[in-house]
């Protein structure tokens, strides 16, 4: 910049000089010198004037370049640029574009390495504004959504009815669970937020994560906890008092130590045990049931074609079930199991589905299969029954809730544990007057 100044300096100097000796011709009557002098102070003035224009011009290209960070237009010794700028200047621009080019290109790499980072993940994200408006949503938010470039919370209406009304509701450290179903599947999705600031604008970052198999697997987890410390309990308790009962129930009948009592005294004591040991049996068969949820054997994988499952099935269950039939499979579908486990379950919702269209004047039960919009396999069991009241759906699965007065609420839950084993999943949904549906998936 030191030498910018000189030039210009110099340059009016110059000028001043010029001025004066133009001035002294004049006074003395040296016309034609005059003249000259005219000649060489416009030589001067147009050489400033393109001076001061040059740089005029190099610091609007400086400008415009850190405007859109375009740094290739206007540089020194580009072919573009035909005019030569003052060195000292250059220079000086040269070195700010390039110091501005290496921080910028830093951001850009650190913002692309997030980028990358928060679309690799499977949790959905969402940035969103006090406005409603999405600023940004990762790929998996996209992939789950369906939706590839939603403006507003708003415009989530179209995966969720209820979702836009979560977020605006969702306050920073906040986990609102959110029922989804999708076709065959059912799923709970977990929403949590936090807030933070940027050039002074308050933003808050949604998380959306299915947490349906985190949340069946610690259900299962609980109930087993839950199993294995009353079997030893019952059993304890209730062994000595089946033995007891059945020795005393032997000494009535064979009439020791009953010389001294009374017949009606006899006949009441006999009815008493008699009841003790109902009970206890009873009971007994009570955990013998607590024992299946918690005993089943690791299956025996194989590759089995699911056609031949079902027509295995169909030919078990056809005379017990009216109006069971199995719908045609578009494609070779196989799955990697243990066939009697799978035989077992898909007998249990058979079963439920005869009970569940008992009353029905045309009853059917179909079993079909497919693949679903993961690429995953399935097998459905559905039925045209009475279907299953909402509140009833959600504790279907827990083990021994059942509505039925002869029911040990036992078979959806085995059911649901065993398709756990096979890295699987049993979902249903349901609606009442229509029937119900019962999905299988593997993975």
């Amino acid at each position: 910049m030191k030498k910018d100044a000189k030039i210009i300096a110099i340059h009016i100097f110059l000028l001043l000089a010029s001025s004066l000796l133009f001035a002294f011709l004049v006074a003395y009557q040296f016309y034609i010198s005059a003249f000259v002098m005219v000649l060489l102070l416009a030589l001067q003035i147009i050489y400033l004037f393109r001076s001061m224009n040059k740089n005029t011009k190099r610091l609007k290209q400086f400008i415009w370049a850190i405007q859109y960070s375009d740094f290739q237009v206007g540089r020194p010794g580009n072919p573009i640029e035909k005019e030569k700028y003052p060195s000292d200047l250059s220079d000086t621009m040269e070195k700010a574009l390039q110091q501005y080019k290496k921080h910028l290109q830093q951001k850009e790499s650190q913002l692309q390495y997030f980028q990358a980072l928060a679309d690799h993940i499977d949790l959905s994200v969402f940035v969103l504004t006090k406005n409603g408006e999405i600023e940004w949503m990762n790929l998996a938010a996209r992939f789950q959504t369906g939706l590839q470039a939603p403006k507003m919370i708003d415009d989530l209406v179209d995966f969720h009815p209820e979702l836009p009304a979560r977020l605006r509701s969702l306050h920073p450290g906040d986990i609102s669970i959110l029922q989804v179903v999708r076709g065959d599947e059912c799923f709970q999705l977990a929403l949590s937020a936090m807030s933070f600031a940027v050039l002074g604008k308050t933003l808050t970052v949604v998380s959306m994560k299915n947490i349906r198999t985190v949340l069946e697997n610690k259900e299962t987890e609980a109930w087993q906890k839950l199993i294995r410390v009353l079997t030893h309990e019952i059993m304890n308790s209730m062994t000595p008092i089946v033995s007891l009962s059945e020795l005393l129930k032997d000494n009535y009948r064979t009439g020791k130590n009953m010389e001294n009592k009374e017949e009606e005294e006899k006949e009441e004591t006999q009815q008493a045990l008699e009841t003790i040991h109902r009970r206890s049996n009873g009971l007994l068969r009570f955990v013998e049931n607590y024992r299946k949820v918690i005993g089943i054997p690791s299956p025996v994988l194989q590759v089995i074609p699911v056609s031949d499952l079902l027509d295995s099935v169909l030919q078990l269950m056809k005379t017990e079930a009216e109006g069971l039939r199995v719908l045609p499979i578009s494609v070779h579908l196989q799955v990697i199991a243990d066939k009697g486990q799978i035989e077992q379950v898909l007998i249990n919702l058979i079963k439920n589905a005869k009970e569940a269209t008992s009353e029905t004047l045309y009853p059917s039960i179909e079993l079909s299969a497919g693949i679903n919009s993961e690429g995953r396999t399935f097998i459905q069991v559905s039925d045209n029954g009475s279907g299953i009241p909402s509140d009833v759906l959600e504790r279907i699965f827990v083990p021994f809730f059942t509505t039925k007065p002869a029911g040990s609420g036992i078979g959806l839950s085995l059911s649901r544990q065993i398709m756990h084993m096979h890295k699987g999943s049993l979902t249903a949904t349901s609606e009442m007057g229509k029937g119900s549906r019962f999905i299988l998936t593997f993975h």
